[in-house]
């Protein structure tokens, strides 16, 4: 898939196309966390709920399942292994829950595939490939009322940043955060070595927070 042609895809597809008297729509948005900062790609607010997208473009063999802690991309015989997408966007429910004070039965999570690539492993739920505005438009029960959908739109308005230089700000916090191998940052719990027992990654080393499950956080060793 050419870059005019997922341009034209994402723009097709997207949030943009939902009416905007029902959806208020933030692109690449940073909010503050309890442990600093997070960006989402696509957070979309409604009397319908919180909407919480995570796009990944990523191009060759996607394997990977909803429990390992870490997925594989491989190019051109070259592999990459990236964080868990779904571990990922249930760090950034759990900071729209606590930024918005919402009942997280209204926040809905999807991670959403872009670019040419092919899942060598079963596609795991929470996983949409492409196109996603027929999965925000399809939930239509009534979640939020109308005084809390506003006071989510001004506190995102308020507390939220946009542009290149709040993306920029964000990525250097991050990077000194996730550098420690012995701090987890997002709950400051304890970071130790496991290894995964299960899925696509079995036998293969982890740095996991002794919080989990109820803090998710896995980092590559070394």
């Amino acid at each position: 898939m050419g870059i005019l042609t997922r341009l034209w895809s994402y723009l097709s597809d997207g949030p943009f196309q939902l009416p905007r008297r029902e959806y208020s729509h933030f692109h690449k948005i940073v909010i503050p966390t309890t442990r600093g900062t997070t960006e989402i790609d696509h957070l979309i607010v409604s009397r319908f709920g919180v909407f919480v997208v995570e796009l990944k473009d990523y191009s060759g063999w996607i394997l990977g399942s909803a429990a390992d802690p870490f997925w594989t991309a491989v190019y051109f015989k070259r592999k990459y292994r990236f964080q868990n997408p779904l571990h990922q966007n249930f760090g950034h429910l759990k900071a729209v829950e606590e930024l918005l004070r919402v009942d997280p039965r209204a926040l809905h999570g999807l991670v959403v595939f872009r670019g040419s690539f092919r899942f060598k492993t079963p596609v795991p739920s929470g996983v949409l490939l492409h196109r996603y505005r027929a999965w925000v438009a399809a939930h239509q029960d009534v979640m939020l009322d109308a005084m809390t959908v506003a006071r989510s739109v001004a506190t995102l308005d308020t507390h939220g940043k946009r542009g290149w230089l709040a993306g920029w700000t964000h990525a250097r916090s991050v990077r000194a955060r996730y550098a420690s191998d012995t701090v987890c940052p997002k709950c400051g719990g304890a970071l130790h070595v496991r290894t995964a027992r299960r899925g696509s990654n079995t036998g293969s080393q982890f740095l996991g927070c002794t919080n989990y499950p109820k803090c998710k956080f896995t980092k590559p060793v070394g």
